[in-house]
């Protein structure tokens, strides 16, 4: 059982680093230490195939389509790379593509692999019609509004492409450009960006187009997805995407030789930082289409493509101090202040340790000499300690919150060191900007430094007095006058109208994220009936389980908590209700997939009546879907159903259904 523990270990740990880097664009670890658990979880699952499951994170792609953008299915699944971090490895990958072919001598070509953000591009008769994020590689974001912006994107190709044709690539940010747009943000008392992946993630995902196009974008297209180009190789494709005006990466060459490819790679090393885009490895594809035909695709991945991508980087410096900082749920994390390291390009000077049983492990003290690790663009953390100083100062775990002076705590089974003082203000200031954030009550222009001003002036002291601001309030802020203040204001109004789910989610109730919320949502309908649940009705409830039921049910236990909800009532927030759940409906126990344009709804409108009325959905056709409703310009969905004979009908039939 041991194993089968571990597998399930690493599959809950990578599902929930999945969501901090493609569904919040906020990674916590680096992608190496990613790639080290998928690899893990992979090999187990490989050893113990009686363990393996469908929801294994190995047999998924990316994220979720956000549920603020009309959902865009892909006109063929949009895939991501196996990856590889050493020669042996890539070696392996080359015979047995050698030996799948039959054919020794076949070209391959290398390219940079773009830490950015993948983007689909489809264009009808080379005009471009719609453009989406990769999402769960099926389905992703409708985001064509925004990417219209990106002036290096033609709105029409300068070739002529008859029919539809999709292309995939990559939108990111260069270096100096991050560097001026990080300077705008100073000078206009804004947060600068933490890292060019994050900034590429949120200036695509806008609700205003006016705010992507303020922002310098990039994108270099990477591969093929649908339709007829006119190529029969990668580098016939990439060759007629530049005659058409698409931008392409300049770093490619063709190997037909794997230690020449593997020469390229630890040459490349050297210049890697010099790029003037983050990247953080290479792409080893076969360049004919053929091939790549031949030797297909596993759930996930194309056996005809690897990233062969560079380690970590790792720096020395020394610890000069060591502080705590206090998170939205109390957790208290040991930070090294570090003396400034130039690592990847970059200068660190700081870095996390995580908790206080890391501190203990790696023995770190102020004065220690350290190996820090940085990969990618988040938080570099320290590796181990290589010289210890005589004059090292230990640091002792603190008994008491470094904010507030509350009582910490740590419960059974956990690591992790927490504040229990609700009205700490480092939790109040990471509560507040939780709830405000895009994914909760999206209340834009409620940032970082808006609510460390106000917090600190004492005009916010609980999540409830966000409704209690006045103009007076927000006119003391450095960055806020008149109409910022008026826009500010109206945006709170606005969010008191906002769906439970987000409201639920926004509350920063342990381990319930943003699913989690919406299905809380569904279940109880109003944040008063699941303020009253019982933990048997929590319990019941089967993609819960009784860890998060309890978590549930003593939030909405606390006299704190009951107070503010009735604060919120008192200032009008009145989230909207979930649709009421229809049990045995007119379409209960039927399975339905929508596809193409509807024409009096949207697909997730469409949905929501569906599931109103007892049905389920599903975002792909299978044998147990009922039927296809399909709008204009259906894809793949549609000729999936017809051939495996699932039932197919227009918009006009599905509401006649309803009505029968």
């Amino acid at each position: 059982m041991e194993i089968k523990q571990e597998i399930d270990r690493l599959k809950q740990l990578i599902a929930y680093h999945n969501n901090r880097y493609y569904d919040l664009d906020s990674p916590e670890i680096s992608d190496y230490e990613y790639d080290k658990l998928y690899a893990r979880l992979k090999e187990l699952e490989e050893q113990n195939p009686q363990f393996a499951s469908s929801d294994s994170p190995t047999l998924k792609i990316g994220g979720k389509a956000a549920s603020s953008f009309a959902p865009y299915t892909h006109l063929a699944p949009m895939m991501s790379l196996d990856n590889t971090y050493n020669a042996d490895e890539i070696r392996e990958w080359y015979e047995r593509t050698s030996s799948a072919l039959g054919l020794r001598d076949f070209e391959m070509v290398v390219e940079t692999k773009i830490d950015g953000v993948s983007c689909s591009l489809t264009y009808k008769d080379g005009i471009l019609i719609n453009a989406a994020t990769r999402g769960d590689g099926k389905t992703g974001e409708n985001i064509t509004a925004n990417i219209k912006t990106l002036k290096c994107i033609p709105h029409k190709l300068a070739c002529p492409i008859n029919g539809i044709v999709e292309i995939r690539g990559e939108v990111f940010i260069a270096k100096e450009d991050l560097i001026k747009l990080n300077e705008r943000q100073q000078e206009e008392g804004l947060v600068p960006f933490a890292n060019a992946r994050n900034v590429a993630a949120g200036s695509i995902r806008q609700k205003d187009p006016a705010v992507t196009a303020s922002r310098p974008l990039s994108f270099y297209v990477h591969s093929y997805g649908w339709g007829d180009i006119g190529a029969s190789s990668f580098t016939d494709f990439i060759n007629k995407c530049q005659e058409c005006g698409l931008p392409v990466s300049p770093v490619r060459k063709v190997f037909t030789d794997i230690e020449e490819v593997i020469k390229f790679y630890e040459d490349f090393a050297k210049g890697l930082h010099a790029l003037p885009y983050d990247a953080d490895g290479l792409v080893i594809k076969v360049n004919s289409f053929e091939l790549q035909k031949k030797l297909g695709v596993t759930a996930k991945s194309p056996r005809w493509a690897e990233a062969f991508k560079y380690p970590a980087q790792q720096c020395e410096t020394i610890v000069k101090n060591i502080s705590f900082s206090v998170g939205r749920t109390g957790v208290v994390t040991p930070v090294a202040e570090l003396e400034p390291v130039k690592c990847a390009g970059v200068v660190i000077s700081s870095a996390t340790l995580h908790n206080f049983d890391e501190v203990a492990r790696l023995g770190v003290k102020i004065g220690d000499g350290v190996i820090v690790e940085r990969a990618g663009e988040v938080i570099p953390k320290v590796i181990k300690v290589v010289k210890s100083s005589p004059n090292a100062q230990a640091v002792a775990e603190p008994k008491v919150c470094p904010v507030c002076s509350g009582e910490l705590f740590r419960e059974e089974g956990e690591v992790a060191l927490r504040c229990i003082n609700p009205n700490c203000p480092a939790q109040i200031k990471a509560r507040v900007q939780h709830y405000a954030s895009r994914e909760a009550m999206d209340i834009d222009g409620l940032g970082e430094i808006a609510v460390d001003q106000l917090v600190r002036y004492g005009a916010i002291k609980k999540l409830s007095d966000i409704y209690n601001l006045t103009l007076f309030d927000l006119m003391a802020l450095n960055s806020c006058r008149d109409k910022k203040a008026d826009n500010l204001l109206n945006a709170i109004e606005s969010s008191k109208k906002r769906p439970l789910g987000k409201f639920i989610y926004a509350l920063g109730i342990r381990h319930v994220g943003a699913k989690t919320a919406d299905l809380l949502a569904s279940e109880f309908g109003t944040a008063e009936k699941l303020a009253a649940a019982s933990l048997p009705e929590l319990e019941r409830i089967e993609e819960i389980g009784p860890v998060i039921a309890k978590e549930i049910y003593d939030f909405f236990a606390s006299e704190e908590v009951k107070k503010e909800l009735n604060s919120f009532r008192l200032y009008g927030v009145n989230p909207l209700p979930a649709p009421a759940k229809k049990e045995g409906g007119p379409l209960s126990g039927k399975t339905f997939v929508f596809t193409g344009e509807l024409k009096t709804m949207s697909r997730s409108e469409a949905e929501a009546l569906a599931k109103a009325n007892g049905a389920k959905t599903s975002g792909s056709v299978s044998s147990k879907t009922y039927a296809v409703v399909a709008g204009a310009e259906a894809g793949s969905k549609l000729k999936k159903a017809e051939t495996l004979g699932i039932k197919i009908m227009n918009e006009e039939e599905f509401l006649a259904l309803l009505k029968s």
